[in-house]
């Protein structure tokens, strides 16, 4: 930095110049005061008047110096003024009579200041000029010519001498102090010189920064060679070259057109600037590139650069084109649409363009294009709120789909209209384009198809028909129509029909012969617009009724064979349109379903008719052998009991009369065989209990399921259970509708497996309750256990006669009837069981008994068994 200090010149903001003046005027002024006090003392001292003169010309030459300082007049006011007192000190020394005289200081004087404040050529001119001067008067003064005066000593004497010596004495002090200050100023600025180095080095460091990280391609290259001296990295990736390749080369390899490189280095050195000129740059590649340079030159003489910055503008160019291509392809796709196209201003709706189709048909004339006239001016809506609401639309979503209104047209005539519109801006102006499709035909139909479905809307079967030729035939405007059955190979049999708007009793007629005929033929529509009659005079319908168009569908299954025909006639020839051409399409395919529904319903019927039979037949034979069965197993059984009786009877006899005559091993057989009788007496009784339960009838009535319950567990604490001590746990208010006796049975057989099982459990705890059920659901009741519980992978065989999860070795006694038993008398209820267990944690039976009103008096059907 710069150091502000008063003692320098430079740093108080006073030049050289400035500096020498202020010098030159303290002298000047002393020489003014000091020659005007001089001059009376000069004057009442001497009477040689060329003192007093020369003593006048000092004052007078410092007043004439100090006026000439003040008013800056003249370059060379230090030059007059020494010159001057070299001149007078001559006239002095001549005037004083000798050399010797104190005036003689003067020269010195003079030779001082002209060394202190004028240039080289001066101080030698007053040298040469002192010592010229001085051996002039020297030579003058030997040879007598200068008067020799005797010098006197006294004031005048001493006031020459004193400012002679005070002139010299500020002469030297200032010129002592000006090359002091000349050596500060040149060491300030020696310091300012390094700052602007600095200075200098920090914004080429920078500018080689900018240089190297700007995007833009940058060259930097001599205006005198215009050779190339640096370049960017954007640079060499814009035209493919690397640097290396490039510094030290010309710049013409990267110029398509040599001859516009020259005119624009040309331009470039006459203005020394050029901004986004065009121009077409040249890659390492080949490929030619738009481009706009951007150059400058520096105004340093001593290093001229040119910097030019490439602005590739390939892309933007072929975004201009493709640009300026799509605005051309929307011009005329927007003007050659047949579709009604229209931009509106959002702000006040305004028209701002419209193309052929809206300005002939709706907005405005084909010859007075609609530009800036508002659509409520021009009629097009209906209302205000209406174009609003349609804007606000717009504007929140984003985009208009199928908004449905309604418009007026040139003529007055009010249509039903379906918009689309999109957001765009013009000239900065939000817009909207929309594109108007009229819809009046489309409503028209679609109503007219609505009533067409509403009217056939619930009806099935013969409703159906009937509905569906009233409402067609009022579609399509016909005079007759009616839907017919194929009966047989070539003959059809109406199902439903209408002439002149009234219904027409059932007819059948043979298709040969008929336009029906060629319908059946054929899949699509089969289509005579006119003289029907006479193309098929053998069809006394078509003649008689003096028809002229018909129009028919053929009915066909989903394997493609013919099952009817849907037909339609007019007594005047006809225009077939797609309307009516859909219509008969879309409604023959729903007639064609209808006919296949009723065929499979009187297909059903049928079935069902001789289904009902069968299962009567069927189930008498089930019924019939299920009774057989049950006979035979309750006659077997029985049958059993009286040998199986004697065996044990004479077993028991035999066994008392060989007491104590049997070996262990005999005795051991011998107990075997009491057992088994005794297993096969309990087996017989347990299958005639289950016969006699199959057999048996259901006697309904209102029980209470808890007292039961608590009455079989204290019969079987009485019996089977005395000496163990079980918790039984029973919910109170279960009843049900049921046969006490049978579920008594159930409940028996239930309750002893829960205690049997749950035996080693301390305590053993049973339960009967009832079970949670959603609504609706039959009501469920079970009976609990915390006894060894069984596998749930063997329960299939659970409710299985004979089957037992437990063998003997482990335990558990019984027959495997007993389950079998209980599923029984729940099936005759018509109810169902499952189980449930984890083994060593018990198991849970739950059960649910079903409705007197179905099964009373009648055996139960056999449904699955429910096993979780």
């Amino acid at each position: 930095m710069t150091t502000n200090s008063p003692e320098l010149p430079a740093a108080q903001g006073i030049s050289e110049k400035d500096y020498s003046l202020a010098t030159l005027r303290v002298i000047a002024g002393l020489l003014a005061v000091v020659g005007t006090l001089l001059v009376p003392v000069v004057a009442l001292t001497t009477s040689n008047p060329s003192e007093i003169w020369i003593t006048a010309a000092f004052g007078a030459l410092g007043w004439t110096g100090l006026l000439l300082i003040r008013m800056r007049r003249g370059i060379y006011i230090a030059h007059g003024l020494i010159f001057a007192l070299l001149i007078l000190a001559t006239q002095g020394v001549i005037s004083s009579g000798s050399v010797r005289s104190s005036i003689a200081f003067l020269f010195v004087g003079g030779v001082a200041a002209a060394g202190s404040f004028l240039g080289r050529k001066a101080l030698f001119a007053a040298t040469a000029y002192s010592v010229a001067a001085l051996a002039v008067l020297n030579w003058a003064e030997v040879a007598g010519w200068i008067h020799k005066g005797n010098p006197q000593v006294g004031l005048k004497v001493w006031a020459t001498q004193a400012t002679c010596i005070v002139v010299v004495g500020i002469m030297v002090y200032f010129t002592r102090e000006r090359a002091r200050k000349a050596h500060q100023f040149q060491v300030q600025e020696l310091l300012r010189r390094k700052e602007t180095e600095q200075e200098r080095d920090q914004a080429k460091e920078r500018f080689a920064r900018i240089f190297g990280a700007s995007p833009s391609p940058m060259m930097a290259q001599s205006a005198d060679s215009a050779l190339i001296l640096d370049v960017n990295p954007a640079f060499e990736r814009c035209f493919g070259y690397t640097k290396a390749q490039l510094v030290g080369q010309s710049d013409g390899m990267l110029w398509v057109d040599d001859n516009q490189r020259r005119e624009y280095t040309k331009a470039l050195l006459q203005e020394r600037r050029q901004d986004r000129q065009p121009a077409r740059g040249l890659r390492a590649s080949g490929e030619q590139f738009e481009a706009m340079l951007s150059s400058e030159l520096s105004v340093d003489s001593d290093d001229k650069l040119i910097i030019t910055i490439v602005t590739d503008v390939s892309t933007e160019h072929a975004a201009m084109e493709q640009l300026r291509r799509s605005e051309e392809r929307f011009a005329k796709a927007f003007n050659l649409s047949p579709l009604n196209l229209t931009i509106t201003r959002l702000s006040d709706g305004a028209v701002v363009e419209a193309n052929r189709s809206a300005q002939g048909g709706q907005l405005s004339p084909a010859d007075k294009p609609s530009v800036h006239v508002t659509p409520l001016e021009a009629g097009f809506w209906s209302s205000a709120d209406n174009r609003q609401t349609m804007a606000e639309r717009l504007q929140r979503d984003g985009s208009v789909r199928a908004l449905d209104t309604r418009i007026q047209q040139d003529n007055g005539e009010w249509i039903d209209c379906r918009i689309w519109a999109e957001p765009i801006e013009i000239d900065g102006e939000p817009c909207a384009l929309s594109c108007t499709v009229n819809v009046t035909e489309e409503k028209r139909r679609e109503a007219q198809l609505l009533d067409l479905a509403t009217g056939m809307a619930g009806h099935t079967g013969q409703a159906f028909f009937s509905a569906l030729v009233h409402n067609m035939a009022k579609t399509l405007g016909a005079d007759m129509l009616f839907v017919g059955e194929l009966k047989g190979p070539d003959e059809v049999q109406s199902l439903a029909g209408t002439m002149d708007g009234k219904p027409i009793d059932p007819f059948s007629y043979p298709l040969k012969g008929t336009p029906c005929h060629e319908t059946a033929g054929q899949t699509g529509l089969c289509v005579y617009r006119s003289h029907v009659a006479d193309l098929f005079p053998e069809d006394l319908t078509l003649v008689e009724g003096r028809f002229e168009a018909y129009l028919g569908q053929s009915l066909r299954d989903e394997t493609g064979q013919l099952v009817g025909i849907l037909a339609a006639l007019w007594r005047k020839p006809i225009d077939t349109n797609p309307e009516t051409e859909a219509v008969m399409s879309i409604y023959g395919g729903r007639t064609a379903a209808e006919l296949i529904r009723l065929q499979r319903d009187r297909e059903i019927q049928r079935l069902n008719d001789t289904l009902e039979h069968r299962v009567r037949s069927r189930t008498a034979e089930l019924q019939a052998l299920n009774a057989e069965l049950d006979s035979f197993a309750y006659s077997v059984s029985h049958d059993l009991k009286t040998p199986l009786r004697s065996i044990d009877g004479f077993a028991q006899i035999l066994g008392e009369q060989l007491q104590n005559r049997l070996s262990p091993s005999e005795e051991k057989l011998f107990q075997r065989i009491l057992s088994s009788t005794s297993r096969m007496g309990v087996l017989i009784t347990d299958l005639l209990a289950l016969a006699r339960i199959s057999q048996s009838q259901v006697h309904w009535q209102q029980v209470d399921l808890s007292t039961l319950a608590k009455d079989v567990f204290a019969t079987l604490s009485a019996t089977k259970l005395s000496g163990r001590k079980i918790e039984l746990h029973v919910e109170e208010g279960l009843s049900a509708q049921c046969d006490p006796q049978l579920v008594r049975i159930a409940l028996e057989n239930l309750l002893d497996n829960a205690a049997k099982y749950s035996r080693d459990q301390a305590p053993a705890i049973v339960e009967f309750g009832r079970s949670a059920t959603e609504p609706g659901e039959a009501e469920t009741f079970y009976v609990r256990d915390n006894g060894v519980g069984f596998d749930m992978g063997k329960a299939a065989k659970l409710f299985k006669p004979f089957e037992r999860l437990h063998p003997p070795s482990s335990g558990f006694d019984g027959t495997g009837i007993g389950l079998a038993t209980v599923r029984r008398i729940f099936e005759r209820h018509g109810g169902t069981i499952r189980a449930q267990s984890t083994q060593g944690k018990g198991a849970t039976f739950t059960f649910s008994l079903g409705e007197p009103s179905r099964y009373n008096n009648q055996p139960a059907p056999v449904p699955a068994v429910e096993i979780d």
